[in-house]
């Protein structure tokens, strides 16, 4: 396992918060935002076509979506969390698999044990992205590949954009959750080169995919109440209102969407993902 430098003392704050915010919401992360997240694997995974016989890692693997398309693809799927609550999903949901409590950031494997490893919108959960970006390289094997999905920009994610309008405008509390990464600057072609190359990958094998999936539903509470009861980051901040606000931007969110994203009798958000991939050499 690789040794690490002592964190900056924001980002110890932010894993501290990020962890037990998720041993909170694994309960209802399924329910929540299991179709939309889960909706973007296959995505995930076709870079890496074919899987059958090889060995996949999911990174922050939550209720084991990534794994439980891989294993379906014939590969031998491991998957670790920080949260043990998401760990103990993942175990009932594939058990094909092998799942571990660990941290992306020291992760409990040999030097180049995978052919693969991937992380379904783990990235804006990661304190120290350059760390868990270099343990991958660590545990691949040469010729190896890294894929993650990182959310585009609000002017592809509907839900995004109405929620983060919507707060900016009627709430009344700061968010509680520490300054975390800003993952975003991933998503601008040089950054994301520099800090793949620094973990170890490849600059000239980095490919980014555009990956769309519209989210569709019938009540249009549903962006509110996913967000209340299942996110981490934007819903400390929901959270954190009165409950008199909370009243106000849960009603405005739903005439937003009832005036503007009905169709028919159901309400559809679009939704995007940048695909990004590298090759350990």
């Amino acid at each position: 396992m690789t040794t690490h430098p002592a964190p900056a003392r924001d980002v110890a704050d932010f894993r501290a918060f990020i962890m037990q915010e998720w041993e909170t919401r694994a309960p209802a992360y399924a329910g929540a935002w299991g179709e939309v997240t889960g909706a973007f694997v296959p995505s995930l995974l076709r870079p890496l076509a074919p899987l059958a016989g090889r060995t996949v890692l999911d990174l922050a693997t939550g209720p084991g979506y990534a794994a439980a398309l891989a294993v379906r693809l014939g590969a031998r799927a491991w998957g670790v969390d920080f949260s043990h609550a998401m760990i103990a999903q993942a175990r009932r949901f594939v058990p094909q698999a092998s799942f571990e409590v660990a941290d992306a950031q020291d992760l409990p494997f040999a030097d180049e044990t995978f052919d693969a490893v991937v992380s379904n919108f783990g990235v804006q959960h990661f304190a120290d992205p350059d760390a868990v970006f270099a343990e991958a390289a660590r545990v691949l094997r040469p010729g190896g590949c890294l894929v993650f999905t990182v959310w585009a920009d609000q002017d592809r994610n509907t839900p995004t954009r109405l929620l983060e309008t919507t707060l900016a405008r009627l709430a009344a509390c700061p968010s509680p959750a520490p300054e975390g990464p800003a993952y975003h600057q991933l998503l601008g072609d040089q950054a994301l080169r520099d800090t793949l190359e620094r973990a170890g990958f490849k600059g000239g094998t980095l490919a980014r995919a555009l990956a769309e999936v519209d989210w569709v539903f019938q009540d249009p509470n549903a962006l509110f109440d996913s967000e209340l009861r299942g996110s981490v980051r934007s819903g400390a901040w929901l959270r954190a209102q009165p409950p008199a606000v909370l009243a106000q931007i849960r009603a405005a969110l739903a005439a937003e969407i009832q005036e503007n994203h009905r169709d028919g009798a159901r309400f559809v958000l679009p939704m995007a993902a940048v695909v990004v991939s590298a090759i350990r050499p």
